[in-house]
């Protein structure tokens, strides 16, 4: 069973995503070329491609049972379906995904965003007591532009009740893989999904303390704002194909919080906590792998 993980700051995050698979830099558009890696079929590809897929599972069926014995898979769960996890992880078509590797690193994500998410530095750049955060920067590193609104929000809505949160300690008492998903589609589709994705995040309707909308009435920056986050789709693109995945990873977690009420009462609680945090990631090429967070639920 995986621990809790020691604290670390933004340099130890980069490189330890870096070494487990689950980089820091993100899903930023990038330029795709089908002809510079040979690419092999994929199971949309026809026969050849479903044979194929079918060696790879049974070549590596080795990994399923070093999966079983390591712990990656829910106990809870039935073998067979433990079983279509591990033979959905061998769908990529040039890039094996190591289980065990990404949990280690998945969980020292959760570690890390969660311990930023609750520091007082990022809570204070929440709620606009400063302009500039390093915890922030971290948090960016990790999370998708969505998921990354979505806790600044979080923290944004808990400093209004009054109340503060100072979380002493983060115990992870399991990291099970959940669910695993794989699709292919147009690097112009890719790129338009993550230019939609960006603009949602970056809409410029917010919130008052009132809670009243404020609307952003300068038409021309908030168009110019929009055209900064829309990729550029070449037409080349249309005709590239990438690979996609989302794996799902559950946290069990305690989480030891010292709480300072509005009316100024001090209390230690330990919180019991279960999420399912969704991870994303091009899986095109072995080099394309870029795991960031992207939906905690």
């Amino acid at each position: 069973m995986r621990t809790a993980v020691a604290r670390r700051g933004a340099t130890g995050f980069a490189q330890r995503l870096h070494a487990a698979g689950v980089r820091s830099g993100g899903l930023s558009v990038q330029q795709f070329s089908s002809s510079s890696q040979q690419r092999k079929p994929t199971i949309l590809d026809g026969y050849e491609g479903l044979v194929q897929y079918a060696n790879r599972c049974t070549e590596r069926v080795t990994q399923f049972e070093r999966y079983e014995h390591d712990g990656v898979f829910d106990p809870s769960k039935f073998r067979f379906s433990n079983f279509l996890l591990y033979a959905k992880l061998q769908i990529p078509a040039n890039t094996e995904i190591d289980a065990v590797d990404f949990l280690n690193g998945a969980q020292f994500a959760c570690d890390l965003a969660m311990n930023t998410m609750y520091s007082r530095e990022f809570i204070n750049f929440a709620i606009g007591a400063i302009k500039e955060s390093r915890a922030a920067e971290t948090l960016k590193q990790g999370l998708s532009s969505e998921c990354y609104e979505a806790f600044l929000y979080a923290m944004t809505e808990s400093s209004k009740s009054g109340n503060t949160f100072d979380l002493k300690q983060l115990d992870i008492d399991g990291v099970y893989l959940t669910g695993v998903e794989w699709d292919r589609l147009t690097l112009a589709e890719y790129k338009a999904e993550q230019g939609v994705a960006d603009i949602s995040a970056r809409d410029p309707v917010a919130n008052n303390g009132d809670g009243e909308q404020q609307i952003q009435s300068d038409a021309e920056e908030q168009a110019q704002k929009l055209a900064a986050a829309t990729p550029e789709i070449n037409p080349a693109d249309y005709n590239t194909f990438v690979e996609r995945m989302f794996l799902d990873v559950l946290f069990k977690t305690k989480e030891h919080l010292d709480v300072t009420t509005a009316e100024g009462q001090d209390q230690s609680i330990v919180r019991d906590s279960s999420a399912v945090w969704r991870f994303e990631s091009l899986v095109t090429h072995s080099d394309d792998i870029d795991w960031k967070i992207v939906n905690v639920s």
